[in-house]
């Protein structure tokens, strides 16, 4: 404590020689006047005494006629006054630690793991309506609730972590990879039925009637499998109709209308090579950009790299920099030539293919042409495909008894 009030307060480091350096020191100790450190060297004394003290001593001096000289002065006051042309470096240097640690006081950047089916935006959203955002104060988070209004508002994570590190938010959920519940198991009677034209290639059946067989042509709406099921009497005939929910699968084969077209002229952009970079700095909602001004005439691409300014690992700053690439283009029209023209039609057939085998459907067979005008190339023709056309229709009406007729040998297995 003695050490933190004498550098405080200030102190000097003294040399004491003369006709009675004992006296002296009698004296300054029976005036109750602070002296430590003495050390007796090369003829004198050296010691360390109080800036009052040193002035109360004058006195003394002349009464024991020594000579007191100063060979340190140590402490704050001779700190500022030695720098006192500073003083604005030294403000500035303080007013950055007190905004320094203002700022630790809030969040800068909030971080998710674990998250699969829910995005980062979905949960930032969800924290925004909580008023959970970047900026906010870290005392007015309550981590522990947070973790279950997680759990709570989204129910396929079931287990979720939040805690404060530095300046970030780190929120750390576990979303549940199995079902959270199973469906219910509609019971209500149906039909299926065509969902388009085809040619049966395979059908089975799990419950219902079968109404057609393979290698029938069905058209759209014709019932695949009935959910009304006869029930016999002995002598053969229909006493009953029992209606179920149809299912099973059925297999066709089907078409589909292939027709797309795109210009033959395409725009390019060929690089010239030259070449311009730059800075970019963001404060909270501020942002600048340095950087070179261009002709209205010329063609840019820029690309940026942005990066978040922290201090630690985990102590972020809500200050952004970025550098900035721009490059020349020269864009132009051109028209495709055969390979390009080629390339880009096998990359339409394609994606179109994708969408179809997204949806269940096989592609056999395919009969596409490239047709080429003067400005379009057009691409047209039919594609043999395999799929399930089976859809569910609800039975309205329960059928009369004595309007269907059922004949045992006309019967599709």
């Amino acid at each position: 404590m003695d050490w933190f009030l004498h550098r405080f307060r200030g102190f000097m480091v003294v040399r004491l020689t003369g006709y009675s350096p004992e006296r002296f020191l009698n004296l300054c100790n029976s005036r109750g006047i602070p002296i430590w450190g003495l050390e007796y060297r090369n003829g004198g004394y050296e010691f360390c005494m109080t800036l009052d003290g040193f002035w109360q001593v004058r006195p003394l001096v002349r009464k024991s006629q020594v000579r007191l000289r100063i060979k340190k002065r140590v402490g704050l006051p001779f700190f500022l006054r030695r720098n006192r042309s500073r003083v604005g470096f030294g403000a500035g240097f303080l007013l950055f630690f007190i905004l320094l640690y203002g700022m630790s006081l809030f969040i800068w950047d909030i971080k998710v793991e674990g998250n699969r089916k829910y995005t980062y935006e979905m949960i930032t959203d969800y924290l925004n309506t909580r008023e959970i955002t970047w900026g906010m104060p870290k005392a007015k988070i309550d981590c522990e609730a947070l973790e279950a209004s997680l759990r709570d508002y989204f129910p396929e994570i079931t287990w979720a972590a939040a805690r404060i590190s530095g300046t970030r938010l780190l929120i750390a959920v576990k979303e549940n990879e199995v079902m959270s519940h199973i469906p219910e198991k509609d019971e209500t009677p149906c039909d299926l039925v065509a969902s388009k034209p085809g040619v049966v290639s395979e059908i089975i059946v799990r419950q219902g009637k079968a109404q057609v067989k393979a290698g029938d042509q069905v058209e759209a709406g014709q019932v695949l499998i009935s959910g009304s099921i006869p029930i016999y009497d002995d002598s053969g005939q229909v006493q009953s109709v029992r209606q179920v929910r149809a299912d099973g699968d059925v297999m066709a084969d089907t078409e589909y209308a292939f027709s797309q077209q795109f210009p033959l002229v395409h725009t390019v952009e060929a690089d010239t090579g030259v070449r311009k970079y730059g800075l970019m700095v963001k404060a909270g909602k501020w942002s600048a950009v340095l950087l070179l001004p261009s002709d209205p005439e010329e063609t840019w691409v820029y690309q940026t790299n942005e990066y978040q300014a922290k201090l630690f690992s985990s102590f972020y700053l809500p200050f952004y920099w970025g550098t900035i690439m721009g490059k020349e283009v020269d864009r132009y029209e051109t028209f495709y030539t055969k390979s390009e023209i080629q390339q880009v039609s096998e990359g339409i057939y394609q994606n179109f293919v994708k969408n179809l085998s997204e949806k269940g459907v096989q592609i056999i067979e395919n009969d596409v042409k490239i047709l080429e005008d003067e400005s379009v190339c057009r691409m047209e023709g039919m594609l043999r495909t395999k799929e399930s056309i089976t859809q569910v229709q609800r039975i309205t009406e329960p059928k009369e008894t004595e309007n269907i007729e059922y004949e045992r040998s006309g019967e599709h297995d």
